[in-house]
C-alpha cells in the first residue's frame, strides 16, 4: 500500500512538472509571437527589400552622385552601425548600406554563410536595385574580409576600398587553436540561442539589456551557453551604446530572432573558409586602398593591416589614435577623410590613367 501511494505521488509530481513545463513553453511562445508582431509595427524597414529570387535583402540608399559608396557592416551588425556615418556621407555622395541575409531586416539566406556567397549576394543586390558602378567599398571588421573578395571578383566595377579595422585573412587562414575554440563556443551559443528564440527567452534577455539590467542578462547568456567562459563575448558593444535610443531598441529586436542566431553561427563556423577564399589583396592593388587600424588593435593585426596596404601601390595604412574597434563611431571624420582620399585618387586615375 505504501509503495502504491509513493508511486501515485511520484506520478502526480511528474504530471505537475510536465504541466508547468508545457505552460511555460506555451507562454514563452505566445510572448515571442506577440513581441514579433509588435516589432514589425514599431520598426518597419528604413530602406527597401530587394528580391533575390529565394530571399530578400534590406537596402538603404541615400544621396546622389558617382562613385557610389557601399557600406558593409561587421559580423553581427546591420545598417544601424553605419547610421551616423551614412547621414554624414550623404551630403556629398550616393551611399548604400545593407543587411546581409539573416541580419537586420533581411530574410534568412541559404547556407553556409561564406564570404563568397555574401559577395555574390551583394553583387546581385546592387544589380537588382539598379545601382551602377563604380563603387567605393567600405568594410568594417568582418566586412573587411568580404570587400577585398568583391574587388577581386569584380575589379572593373570597383573604384577603391576603405577597410575599417578589418579582420586580417591571415588570422583565420589557418586559425590558431585559440581562435578555433572561440568560434566553436560562439557557434554553439548561437545554435542554442536559435532553439530558444521561439520560446521567448532571447526576447527576455534583450528586454533586460535595454532596461540596463545587463549584468543579469549576462548571467542568462552564460547559463544558455552552459558556463561558456567570458572570452566568448559580451552582451553589449560600444557601437550599441553610441546609438540613439530608438536605434538601440531596433538593434535589440534583431538579437531575439532565430534567423540572427543561425546566421551568426554559420558565419563563425565558416570564418576559415571565408579567409581562404580571399587570399591576398594583390588582385585589387591597382585601386586606391586605405586601411584603418584601431588604436586598440592587437599588434599582429595592425602589422598585417600595414602589410596589406603596402602590397597595393596606391595603398595607405592609418592608425586611428582615438578609437577602439568601432572607428566609425569614435572618429567618423577619419573614415570620411579616408573615403574622400580614395574617391579623389580614383577620379585622378580615370582622368590620367597613366
Amino acid at each position: 500500500m505504501g509503495l502504491l501511494t509513493g508511486v501515485t505521488a511520484l506520478f502526480h509530481l511528474v504530471v505537475w512538472f510536465a504541466f508547468c513545463a508545457c505552460t511555460a513553453i506555451l507562454l514563452g511562445a505566445v510572448y515571442q509571437a506577440l513581441g514579433t508582431r509588435r516589432d514589425r509595427k514599431r520598426f518597419p524597414p528604413p530602406g527597401r527589400l530587394v528580391d533575390l529570387d529565394h530571399h530578400r535583402l534590406h537596402l538603404l540608399e541615400s544621396g546622389r552622385g558617382s562613385p557610389t559608396i557601399v557600406l558593409e557592416a561587421g559580423l553581427m551588425s546591420t545598417v544601424l552601425s553605419w547610421s551616423n556615418l551614412q547621414r554624414e556621407l550623404t551630403e556629398s555622395y550616393r551611399v548604400v548600406s545593407y543587411d546581409r541575409a539573416g541580419l537586420g531586416w533581411s530574410d534568412l539566406g541559404p547556407m553556409p554563410r561564406t564570404a563568397d556567397r555574401i559577395v555574390d549576394e551583394l553583387h546581385r543586390l546592387l544589380q537588382q536595385a539598379a545601382i551602377p558602378p563604380p563603387y567605393v567599398l567600405v568594410g568594417h571588421s568582418f566586412g573587411g574580409l568580404t570587400m577585398p573578395l568583391f574587388a577581386a571578383r569584380f575589379p572593373e566595377e570597383v573604384a577603391g576600398m576603405v577597410l575599417v579595422d578589418p579582420v586580417a585573412p591571415s588570422e583565420w587562414n589557418p586559425p590558431s587553436e585559440h581562435d578555433r575554440k572561440l568560434t566553436r563556443i560562439g557557434a554553439k551559443v548561437c545554435r542554442r540561442a536559435a532553439l530558444l528564440s521561439p520560446l521567448g527567452i532571447l526576447r527576455f534577455v534583450a528586454f533586460l539589456l535595454t532596461t540596463r539590467a545587463a549584468q543579469m542578462a549576462g548571467h542568462l547568456v552564460r547559463l544558455i551557453s552552459r558556463g561558456a567562459p567570458e572570452e566568448s563575448g559580451s552582451v553589449s558593444s560600444p557601437w550599441f551604446a553610441a546609438l540613439p535610443a530608438n536605434e538601440r531598441a531596433m538593434a535589440s529586436v534583431f538579437w531575439v530572432q532565430e534567423k540572427f542566431a543561425l546566421t551568426i553561427a554559420s558565419q563563425l563556423e565558416n570564418l576559415p573558409v571565408s579567409a581562404a577564399q580571399i587570399g591576398e589583396l594583390d588582385s585589387a592593388c591597382d585601386k586606391p586602398v586605405v586601411i584603418l587600424s584601431a588604436r586598440t588593435a592587437p599588434e599582429h593585426r595592425s602589422k598585417e593591416h600595414a602589410a596589406m596596404a603596402g602590397r597595393a601601390p596606391l595603398g595607405r595604412h592609418v592608425t586611428a589614435e582615438k578609437s577602439n574597434h568601432w572607428i566609425m563611431q569614435d572618429e567618423p571624420g577619419l573614415v570620411v577623410r579616408a573615403i574622400e582620399r580614395v574617391v579623389e585618387f580614383s577620379q585622378k586615375l580615370v582622368t590620367h590613367p597613366s
